[in-house]
């Protein structure tokens, strides 16, 4: 997890749900084989829109967000997501 916000600092983790955005972030987990879940999320801030199908959860970075020179979609699988109500879907 470490070297994964070490290369894109916009996702955040924590096994924490209190110090979640809930209300205006992407948050999605994995389940461990051993410890606390782990969340990990995207903030509003850092999202053009979000879309699903099928369990598949798509998240476009917005234009000015560092995500955008690095990737062009954000491909979740079906599992525990968390779309907040201050995000754009599409």
């Amino acid at each position: 997890m470490d070297s994964l916000a070490k290369k894109i600092p916009e996702i955040k983790y924590s096994s924490d749900a209190e110090a979640i955005p809930w209300d205006n972030a992407v948050v999605w987990t994995i389940m461990p084989r051993v410890g606390p879940r782990v969340y990990e999320w995207l903030e509003a801030e850092h999202i053009r829109y979000v879309s699903w199908t099928n369990g598949i959860v798509n998240i476009i970075p917005e234009h000015n967000s560092i995500l955008s020179d690095k990737c062009q979609c954000i491909v979740l699988p079906a599992g525990f997501v968390w779309v907040g109500k201050g995000v754009k879907v599409g």
